[in-house]
């Protein structure tokens, strides 16, 4: 089957956004709106962990409940194991809608493998939260001083509408359909240097993130800046790149330096050094921490989610960005990676060229494993 050339979700122009930069900014309020909830909070989340960040969320689940407030958590059931069954009766006792998405056997591998990897909050019918941050306390920088960088776009206006929808759709598969949607009230004038679009990705038939990446590194002018913790991307991603870094434009990428939770997958990452450098994509190491930010931006536009451009991605998993034209919001982000490259070591070819022999074993080795998740990932694919 081919992959179908048009998109879940149309442009929306009435629309405003905020980059949040870890978990002091983006915690802190998202906590705010749910406190200040009315009718309802969804929250997507692939990991939900106990500890001291998923209490303060609970706490506030709980009693946004109990003063009436509809609160459904859908919440991958593989990225659940963290959280514990004490933590899951309070919810529930509150009364707050629970579900965990597929619950993983291993007597059905291959259904196992599809998870939900979706970053996502809602609050009542106006304020959004999407990007690349989990409910787990290495995301807090009060609770860890080795606390992962990320980040979270800050949504109100008409395009919430749609997280709604994407929520309900994948929802209501696995329970009964949310009637929480109103009227959407989308400006009758459509401004083009202001609007956005929600991306889709459900693996290979269903891919708008990748789709749409492609499409905007292929028609970049400028600039073309990445950064991504697990980079294993595929081969038609990393030829655009070097294509256009070949033709003048300035492709960045930022990846995670001596700080990893995978070391393997940055050992894989690392394969593809030689032939970025030798293309002149600049590629570069975060050093402070263990950057988990999730952004591509291409000239005037972005796109901000939970895709890693892995994979998995490509594969298996369910994932949601969001595409944006925004001047406000655009100079945030760039003002984050000039930040993120003076906080990280560039990549000089003639220095990769001269790597030691245990690195290179270590890059060989992680080729491997790729090309057998490869191999799993095509057989098994969503």
């Amino acid at each position: 089957m081919k992959h179908s050339k048009s998109y879940q979700y149309p442009w929306r122009y009435n629309n405003t956004f905020q980059l949040l930069i870890d978990g002091n900014e983006y915690f802190s309020s998202m906590l705010d709106e749910i406190k200040n909830a009315k009718k309802h909070i969804l929250l997507e989340q692939y990991l939900f962990e106990s500890g001291n960040t998923a209490d303060q969320f609970i706490n506030e689940f709980c009693l946004a409940q109990q003063r009436g407030v509809c609160v459904y958590l859908l919440i991958d059931d593989y990225g659940s194991a963290g959280l514990s069954d004490d933590d899951k009766e309070k919810l529930t006792s509150a009364g707050v809608s629970l579900h965990l998405y597929n619950p993983a056997s291993i007597f059905h591998f291959s259904k196992s493998l599809k998870r939900d990897h979706r970053k996502l909050l809602v609050v009542d019918n106006h304020t959004a939260f999407i990007g690349g941050a989990c409910i787990m306390d290495e995301f807090t920088p009060d609770v860890r001083n080795d606390y992962w960088h990320d980040v979270m776009l800050k949504i109100q206006g008409d395009i919430v509408f749609d997280l709604i929808d994407s929520f309900n759709d994948i929802w209501k598969k696995q329970k009964e359909s949310l009637q929480i949607f109103q009227e959407k009230t989308d400006a009758l004038t459509k401004n083009e240097k202001h609007k956005a679009r929600i991306l889709i990705s459900a693996g290979t038939e269903k891919n708008e993130i990748i789709r749409s990446v492609i499409k905007r590194i292929r028609n970049s002018k400028q600039h073309v800046w990445l950064t991504s913790p697990y980079f294993i991307s595929s081969w038609k991603i990393r030829r655009v790149l070097r294509h256009a870094a070949k033709r003048g434009v300035d492709v960045r990428l930022v990846f995670p330096g001596p700080h990893s939770d995978h070391k393997w997958v940055s050992y894989g990452i690392q394969r593809y050094y030689q032939r970025l450098l030798k293309a002149n994509v600049a590629v570069y190491e975060f050093q402070p921490r263990f950057t988990h930010a999730k952004i591509i931006l291409c000239d005037d536009w972005y796109s901000i989610g939970s895709s890693n451009l892995d994979l998995w991605n490509q594969y298996l998993n369910l994932d949601a960005n969001i595409e944006i034209y925004d001047a406000v919001s655009h100079q945030q982000i760039i003002e984050l990676f000039k930040t993120d490259f003076a906080k990280s070591n560039p990549i000089l070819l003639h220095k990769w060229n001269t790597r030691s022999f245990l690195q290179h074993a270590k890059e060989l080795i992680s080729g491997v494993m790729i090309k057998l998740l490869r191999a799993i990932s095509r057989k098994f694919k969503r």
